[in-house]
């Protein structure tokens, strides 16, 4: 069963109409666990387990600086 997934919008990049929409990241949890991004037209979407802004899409927002 898929859990619901909140969209986090980004402080550092505008994603809206943004070139990379629809692309997807994996990246690696502090305990070895696979996670994955993507971006969206309102911001980024992360399957982690987080209820706040998590750090895997603040790594992802980094690569855009």
């Amino acid at each position: 069963m898929k859990r619901f997934q909140k969209i986090w919008k980004s402080n550092s990049v505008n994603t809206k109409g943004h070139w990379a929409i629809g692309t997807k990241w994996t990246v690696e949890g502090s305990k070895g666990n696979l996670y994955n991004i993507e971006m969206l037209d309102k911001g980024f979407q992360c399957d982690c387990p987080a209820f706040k802004k998590c750090k895997h899409i603040g790594y992802i927002e980094g690569l855009f600086d």
